[in-house]
């Protein structure tokens, strides 16, 4: 019987229109060992389907580094998706 890889679990922070949108601040996420940022944002967009449209102007973010959106996850690392910052 092939061994079962546990899954890595990962803290999500949301900003702005992203935490508005999901009514979240925070939230703990089991995801399949070699899952990737992209695989996150996408269990994301399947639960709040508005979200979705906003990924080609959100950054992505790992233990507070942008990070692309294929880099892959690590047991207890914290994710974020960056909204555009506005400003003056």
């Amino acid at each position: 019987m092939p061994a079962v890889l546990p899954n890595v679990r990962v803290t999500v922070l949301f900003f702005g229109r992203v935490r508005e949108l999901t009514g979240l601040a925070e939230e703990s996420l089991d995801m399949p060992r070699g899952a990737i940022l992209a695989d996150v944002f996408d269990r994301y967009a399947q639960r709040f389907p508005k979200l979705a449209s906003f990924r080609t102007s959100l950054v992505a973010s790992q233990n507070e580094e942008f990070a692309p959106w294929d880099a892959p996850l690590a047991e207890h690392d914290t994710i974020a998706f960056l909204p555009p910052v506005s400003g003056g």
